[in-house]
């Protein structure tokens, strides 16, 4: 009997997408699975869009508010019923066999591999250019088991790619509020302070820049980069690569006119 799996989608106002992300779930070659949807205080017609869906795997949770992503996933996290947790965002889709694939890496795997992921592809915003993450001049070597280190330096695991242990989840926790943009990047590092990390390499997830996808503000993303500092600043430092973050860091800040009070924050310990 094959595995079960709880595929989060969290969603807020995306009627005219989520029936696609949905889809995608049902023609998986890997059929033993639920499906929460999480609706972060939609004022569109999603709900009747579920409605419409007609299958028993599917939940539908709707919050009374909107309380932004990580708060839909964590509310994702606390009612899957199932010991494997997959991320999708709902204007997302994954090719047929994802969970096929992943989940056969993880039954071939030892249990020190708490998160399996696979590269993801799409058009840039602007439609000219495909890309694909990770980029394909990263080694094999890097993209796989203890990532750690190399992650600290820099995200290439896109949410909509993850599958998890429940067991990972519960010991290192659910996505941090508080953070406005970055909070996957701050979540697998700690998933990847504690597991190995096992990896697909194909493209099974198709990103969709659709139009109020979630972006990222310059000034909360350089605060974010500067909290994340804050927490790593030993494990950066005994790496060799703390001064090479912080002047990438500075770079940015320089060129938007916040170069002094950045370099304020990288100088000391911070809270979000």
């Amino acid at each position: 009997m094959e595995t079960m799996v709880s595929i989060i989608i969290p969603t807020y106002n995306r009627a005219n997408v989520i029936k696609r992300a949905i889809d995608s779930v049902l023609r998986q070659t890997y059929d033993s699975y639920e499906v929460v949807v999480v609706d972060d205080g939609s004022t569109d017609e999603t709900e009747s869009v579920i409605a419409g869906i007609q299958d028993a795997r599917i939940r539908y949770i709707a919050l009374k508010e909107n309380q932004g992503v990580a708060h839909a996933r964590n509310i994702g996290i606390r009612e899957a019923g199932y010991d494997y947790i997959a991320f999708l965002d709902s204007d997302d889709e994954w090719l047929p066999d994802k969970l096929e694939l992943q989940m056969r890496l993880f039954q071939n795997s030892s249990e020190d591999i708490g998160m399996v992921y696979c590269r993801m592809g799409g058009l840039t915003r602007d439609g000219k250019e495909r890309f694909v993450c990770p980029a394909q001049h990263f080694s094999r070597e890097l993209l796989e088991g203890e990532m750690f280190h190399f992650l600290l330096r820099q995200n290439v695991i896109g949410t909509p790619t993850v599958i998890v242990r429940k067991e990972c989840l519960e010991q290192a926790g659910g996505y941090k509020e508080t953070i406005q943009c970055l909070e996957d990047w701050e979540w697998i590092l700690r998933i990847a302070g504690r597991w190995k990390i096992g990896f697909v390499d194909q493209v099974l997830v198709e990103v969709h820049k659709t139009s109020g996808s979630v972006s990222t503000n310059t000034t909360w993303h350089l605060i974010v980069r500067c909290y994340l500092v804050s927490l790593y600043r030993r494990e950066m430092t005994e790496s060799g690569i703390i001064n090479d973050v912080q002047n990438e860091i500075l770079n940015v800040a320089r060129g938007v006119g916040l170069f002094d009070e950045i370099s304020e924050l990288l100088n000391r310990e911070i809270e979000l």
